[in-house]
């Protein structure tokens, strides 16, 4: 610099005027460029502020729009758990009608005493489980359709007549499949205790059950008056099985008194196995129990015999007004074993 500075000396003073002169400008144009460029800078400053202010802009709307496609995508998922979540309730709803439908249709009545609704054995439309029972003395006497299913789930058909014999004593016909069947019967209330077998040798006995106690009466096919049957033993609302004392016994008609023994026991099936034994002679017979039955008001022990042991029994409950009834049977066993049963529906003819 010092060089530079004495050779701009020694040109003289019109140089230095000149060079005076010459130099405000520059300082004036390099102040002016300098503000120029301070307002380039504050523009491009500005520019950049505003392009920030726009990116910014763009970002946050972008962000925005990111936030609502986020929460669009959120409510698109909670629908989609929703229907889901319904889809899953629908299939759960479908298993439980499902397995309802599996337990319905596999079904079926383990003992005499279980109640086996299946309205497609009655022969009329009308529902009868959950009537209430008959009261009063109801007339059963007439023609009767007759359906039923056995323990192993055949399904018969038939036709029923009811005479009335004397007092509560009546006598009926089964005509099943071809074949034609004889009982008696016995109507306490609204339970009816039948009697049936191959032969016409058959009785029918209907004991009251009390604690400690069965009270019975009982007549046979030959008979036009019942006799009297008390049993003295462990009879209660739990159990009949055991030994029993006939502590009074009286024939119908001639009323001739006896005494003697009575065994019972009980089947798998909740079907009664019974045997008289009075003196010399003996009686073998099922019975069957009311007061499990569906619409029972009591609680009777009926039971078919003969001295044959190849009697059945049938008991009924009459229902509503005395133009329905339904009923368990059962039949001795075949070379031992349980006793066949099943159930039946009877509706009066009109």
């Amino acid at each position: 610099m010092l060089e530079r500075w004495n050779i701009f000396g020694m040109r003289g003073g019109v140089l230095v005027a000149l060079g005076l002169a010459l130099a405000v400008p520059n300082v004036g144009c390099g102040k002016k460029k300098a503000d120029d460029t301070e307002k380039d800078e504050k523009a491009s400053k500005k520019k950049s502020d505003d392009d920030d202010t726009e990116k910014d802009s763009k970002k946050k709307k972008k962000s925005d729009d990111d936030s609502d496609d986020t929460a669009k995508k959120k409510k698109k998922s909670d629908d989609d758990s929703d229907d889901t979540a319904k889809k899953k309730k629908k299939s759960d709803d479908d298993s439980d009608d499902d397995s309802k439908s599996a337990k319905k249709a596999s079904k079926a009545p383990k003992s005499v005493d279980d109640d086996d609704d299946d309205e497609d054995d009655a022969p009329s439309k009308k529902k009868l489980k959950g009537l209430k029972p008959s009261k009063g003395d109801v007339d059963i006497v007439g023609s009767w359709s007759v359906a039923g299913k056995t323990d192993a789930g055949k399904k018969y058909k038939g036709v029923s007549k009811i005479s009335k014999i004397g007092g509560s004593m009546f006598k009926a016909t089964w005509t099943i499949g071809g074949e034609k069947q004889e009982g008696i019967i016995f109507k306490d209330g609204n339970v009816l205790s039948c009697g049936w077998a191959p032969k016409k040798d058959l009785g029918v006995v209907a004991y009251l059950v009390k604690p400690g106690m069965l009270d019975g009466v009982w007549f046979e096919e030959q008979h036009t008056t019942l006799g009297n049957e008390i049993l003295k033993g462990p009879a209660s609302k739990d159990t009949l099985s055991g030994f029993y004392t006939i502590t009074k016994g009286e024939t119908p008609g001639d009323k001739k008194k006896y005494s003697g023994t009575v065994n019972i026991t009980i089947y798998k099936s909740g079907v009664y196995g019974m045997t008289w034994k009075m003196g010399s002679q003996g009686m073998k017979g099922l019975g069957l129990r009311s007061n499990h039955f569906e619409g029972s008001d009591t609680d009777v022990l009926s039971a078919g015999f003969n001295d044959g042991g190849d009697a059945g029994v049938l008991q009924y409950i009459i229902y509503g007004d005395g133009k329905s009834m339904k009923g368990h049977w059962a039949i001795p066993p075949k070379g031992g074993g349980e006793p066949g049963w099943g159930m039946e529906t009877m509706t009066k003819d009109e």
